[in-house]
C-alpha cells in the first residue's frame, strides 16, 4: 500500500486508494511486537488488517539457499536420511500446519525519509469471509504500568488480536489473530483450509435481520456474583439525581475495586449488537477468554436480550476498564432523542420476572436531547414538541461523561455523575453544548443559542435564497417532526496522566463531510464554564480540520491514533484515520525540522554574523554583500526598517535630508 501524500503547512494527508468499498475502519489499541500500529477496516468481502510503522520485515533471502542445498548433495547417505524421515512425514506436516511461520524483523525501526516523513506499511493481509462486513469493534485494552499490573488484564491481549465483525448475512464473527504481522510467505501459501494466517473465527447468528452496530468489552468471569451489594452502592456511578457529592461514592468504589480478586476466576468477553427487529432489539453475548482463544462452544445463546421502544442508532460499552463498577454499562441512543444506560450486572432486586425470580440487568440512567425549534411564529401545543434525533454518542472522561451529536449539528455533553465544571439544573440535559456544520440551522427553543448561529440577525438581506425560504414558510407552513438525520459521528480518545486518575480527552466530531476537533474536553469545558460566569474571556472554539481529500465521497468512520504525553503537552493534535467509501485517509501532523543546506550557518552563527554586519552598518563600513545579508534577514523575519538600527537612535539608512 503506497499512499498519495499531500502536505500543506504542518498537516500531511495520506490517501490510500482501495479496490473495495470500505464500511468502517478502526485502530487496534495494542501495538504489535515489532512496534507497528494495527489498522482494521471492513469491506465488501471481509476484513483487512494493516501493520503500519515499527520494525520492517527482513527480506526473504534464506529461502532460495535452503532450496538449493538438496540439489548440491546427492550421496547415498542423503537418500538414507530421506528414507528414515519419510516415516515421520505425515506427523511433521500436521505439526507444520498447526504452527504459523514466524516473521523476522529488522533490529531497528525504519528511518523516515525527510521528503516522506511518515511510516510505511509493514504488512497488509485480507481475511475473506465471503460476505460483506458492515461493522467492526475492538475491546479497550489498558496499558500496563505501575498502577496496573499485567495479571489484571486478559493474557490473550498480549498475544492475539481480538475483534468482532457484523456481516451482511446476519452473522456475527469473533476473530482472533496473531498480534505479530505474518511473513510474506504466509500470503502465498495458506496455513490450512480453514485458516490462512492463523486466525480463529467464532461464527454465530445473532439476529433475524442485519445487525446495525456492535461493541465489545471484557470483564471478570465471577463479576455477577461479586456485585451482590445494596442498591445505593450499585448506583454510585449512574444516579445523577442523588443529593450526595460524587467524591464520596468514588472512594467507596475504589475500596471495592481493590478488594476484588481480579484473576481468581479468569476473564470473559462481552459483545453487544443491536438491530431493528421487533421494533428495536439489542443482545449481549458472553464468551470465556483463554490465554490464546475465545471459547465459543455451540449452541451459542445470548447472555441478555432486551427489546426497545425504538430501534437504536448506536450502542457503546463504557470506556472504563475492569475492576471499575461502570465498566459493563452499555450506552444506547435512538432517533427519538433518548439515551439510556443499561447495566447487565445491575442488582437482581431491580427486575423481577413473572415467576418471582430475580434477573440481573436494568436501565439505570436516561438522558434527553434538546427539542426541535419551531420554524414559524405560531404557538404549537407542548404535546407536539419533538426532540432532536441522536446520530451518535461516545463515552468520555473515563466513562463519566457522554458526548452526543444530534441530527441538526448540535452536540452536547451529558454529565453522568455531576462531576463536570458546570453541572446543569436538570441532570438529563446537556451541561455543555454547541453546533457544528456550515449549513444554516434554526436555534434550539429550550436553551441558549450557539454563538455561531445566535449572531444571525432576523433582518437578513433579501436574496433569492432567503426569498425562496420566506415563500416556503408563508405558503407551505413549517415542517414538524423529527429532523432527518445526516451522517455523522463522535470519536473520543483518552490520554491517561502519569497519576492514572485524570485523562485528557481528544474529541473529534464529523458531521456530513466536515470534521471538527476539541483537543482537550476538560479544558474546553472549564473555559466555557468560566466565561459563562463572567470570570474569564471566552476560550477558543471548536477547531475545524480542512483540506481532507474526500474527493466527493462520504465519511464512513473516524478513529484517532495514539499520542505521547509530550505531544499532548505541546498541543499537537492526534493523527486521524478517516475512512471514506473507497479510500483510507490518514491526517498526520508533520512537525519535522525543516531541512537546511549543509553549508548553511547555525542559528548562533547567523546571530553573530548579523550583529557584526549591524556594527559595520552603524560605522558606515558595510559593503554590498553585508547589505544583502541584512535585507534577506529582514525579509525572512518579517521585520521593518527598524531592524537596521539595532539600538542606534539615529537613522543610518534611508535617512531624511533634515536629519
Amino acid at each position: 500500500m503506497q499512499p498519495i501524500a499531500v502536505t500543506k503547512g504542518k498537516l500531511t494527508q495520506l490517501r490510500y486508494e482501495l479496490p473495495q468499498r470500505v464500511h468502517e475502519a478502526t485502530i487496534y489499541p495494542v501495538k504489535a511486537p515489532n512496534g507497528s500500529t494495527i489498522l482494521l477496516y471492513a469491506h465488501d468481502t471481509g476484513v483487512s488488517v494493516v501493520w503500519r510503522g515499527g520494525r520492517p520485515l527482513k527480506k526473504a533471502a534464506s529461502a532460495p539457499t535452503q532450496a538449493q542445498k538438496p540439489q548440491k548433495v546427492s550421496g547415498a547417505s542423503n537418500d538414507a536420511i530421506m528414507i528414515i524421515d519419510s516415516g515421520d512425514d505425515e506427523p511433521a506436516k500436521s505439526n507444520s500446519e498447526e504452527s504459523m511461520p514466524q516473521a523476522e524483523f529488522e533490529d531497528e525501526e525504519e528511518e523516515l525519509d525527510p521528503d516522506q516523513p511518515y511510516p510505511s506499511v509493514v504488512q497488509h493481509i485480507r481475511l475473506s469471509f465471503n460476505t460483506e462486513v458492515l461493522h467492526i469493534a475492538v475491546p479497550g485494552v489498558p496499558t500496563t504500568s505501575t498502577l496496573r499490573s499485567a495479571d489484571t488484564i486478559p493474557a490473550i491481549f498480549s498475544k492475539k488480536l481480538v475483534f468482532t465483525a457484523t456481516c451482511a448475512d446476519a452473522t456475527i464473527r469473533i476473530v482472533t489473530l496473531p498480534l505479530s504481522p505474518p511473513p510474506d510467505s504466509a500470503k502465498e501459501k495458506p496455513l490450512n483450509a480453514k485458516s490462512q494466517f492463523g486466525e480463529e473465527v467464532v461464527k454465530f447468528h445473532g439476529h433475524q435481520s442485519i445487525a446495525r452496530g456492535v461493541t465489545m468489552t471484557w470483564t471478570s468471569r465471577g463479576e455477577p456474583s461479586a456485585k451482590n451489594e445494596s442498591d445505593d452502592e450499585m448506583d454510585v456511578d449512574t444516579e445523577s439525581t442523588a443529593g450526595r457529592t460524587p467524591a464520596r461514592p468514588r472512594r467507596k468504589q475504589q475500596t471495592r475495586s481493590h478488594s476484588r480478586p481480579a484473576t481468581a476466576a479468569g476473564f470473559d468477553i462481552l459483545v453487544a449488537t443491536h438491530s431493528a427487529e421487533l421494533g428495536g432489539l439489542f443482545k449481549i453475548w458472553r464468551f470465556e477468554l483463554t490465554e490464546t482463544s475465545v471459547n465459543g462452544a455451540h449452541p451459542i445463546a445470548p447472555y441478555k436480550s432486551v427489546t426497545l421502544r425504538k430501534p437504536a442508532s448506536s450502542i457503546a460499552f463504557n470506556t472504563a476498564q475492569y475492576p471499575k463498577r461502570r465498566h459493563s454499562q452499555l450506552l444506547i441512543t435512538d432517533l427519538t432523542g433518548t439515551a439510556r444506560i443499561y447495566d447487565p450486572f445491575a442488582p437482581a432486586s431491580r427486575k423481577r420476572g413473572a415467576s418471582g425470580q430475580t434477573e440481573p440487568g436494568a436501565f439505570v440512567t436516561m438522558f434527553k436531547s434538546t427539542f426541535e425549534g419551531t420554524k414559524s411564529n405560531l404557538l404549537a401545543p407542548p404535546i407536539l414538541a419533538t426532540r432532536k434525533a441522536i446520530i451518535n454518542a461516545a463515552w468520555a472522561s473515563d466513562g463519566r461523561h457522554i458526548v452526543a451529536l444530534l441530527a441538526d449539528g448540535e452536540w452536547g455533553v451529558w454529565d453522568c455523575d455531576q462531576s463536570g465544571p458546570s453541572p446543569p439544573t436538570d441532570p438529563a440535559a446537556f451541561s455543555l453544548r454547541g453546533f457544528v456544520g456550515s449549513t444554516e440551522k434554526e436555534t434550539s427553543s429550550n436553551g441558549p443559542s450557539s454563538p455561531k448561529r445566535g449572531g444571525r440577525s432576523s433582518l437578513a438581506p433579501m436574496t433569492p435564497n432567503t426569498r425562496r425560504r420566506k415563500e416556503d414558510n408563508l405558503f407551505h407552513g413549517s415542517s414538524s417532526g423529527i429532523a432527518v438525520p445526516t451522517h455523522g459521528g463522535v470519536c473520543v480518545a483518552a490520554t491517561a496522566s502519569q497519576s492514572g486518575t485524570v485523562s485528557e480527552d481528544s474529541v473529534v466530531i464529523w458531521y456530513g463531510s466536515e470534521v471538527y476537533r476539541i483537543a482537550d474536553l476538560t479544558k474546553f469545558w472549564t473555559r466555557n464554564a468560566s466565561a459563562s460566569r463572567g470570570q474569564s474571556l471566552p476560550g477558543p472554539g471548536i477547531t475545524q480540520i480542512h483540506d481532507i481529500p474526500l474527493l466527493g465521497e462520504s465519511i464512513t468512520s473516524i478513529a484517532q491514533f495514539d499520542t505521547t504525553t509530550a505531544a499532548s503537552r505541546m498541543a499537537i493534535g492526534r493523527d486521524l484515520l478517516i475512512a471514506a467509501e473507497h479510500r483510507l485517509i490518514i491526517s498526520a501532523s508533520t512537525n519535522q525540522p525543516v531541512e537546511r543546506d549543509l553549508f548553511a550557518l547555525t542559528p548562533a552563527e547567523e546571530e553573530d554574523s548579523r550583529r557584526a554586519d549591524q556594527a559595520l552598518l552603524t560605522r558606515g563600513e558595510l559593503d554590498i554583500g553585508g547589505m544583502d545579508r541584512l535585507l534577506e534577514g529582514m525579509e525572512s523575519s518579517g521585520s521593518g526598517l527598524k531592524s537596521l538600527t539595532m539600538g542606534n537612535p539615529r537613522k543610518v539608512l534611508f535617512a531624511s535630508s533634515a536629519a
